[in-house]
């Protein structure tokens, strides 16, 4: 069983090899909001560098919102929006 912080290392690898030679340089989103436990997943929000540093929305990025990190196996995946908005692994319609 992998710990959120070992999960947290594994999404940053996946996203870093996943975009690798992208024109945008992606990273995980660091702070807590940003990352759910859910079912048998972790899960973290991802955007630019650029965006995450600036807040601009010209530098965001637009296609899958998180990745998830299965508990148990360390498995990488990306989440498309329909997981995201059954799943809300954020809990972001409870903050609303």
């Amino acid at each position: 069983m992998y710990t959120l912080e070992q999960a947290e290392r594994l999404a940053a690898d996946f996203l870093r090899q996943e975009s690798a030679g992208s024109d945008q340089e992606a990273a995980l989103i660091d702070r807590d909001s940003c990352k759910g436990d859910k079912g048998g997943s972790f899960y973290f929000a991802y955007n630019s560098v650029e965006y995450i540093a600036t807040g601009d929305d010209r530098y965001a990025l637009y296609g899958p919102p998180a990745i998830a990190v299965h508990k148990e196996t360390g498995e990488c995946r990306w989440v498309d929006m329909r997981e995201f908005s059954t799943v809300d692994p954020f809990d972001r319609r409870s903050r609303r």
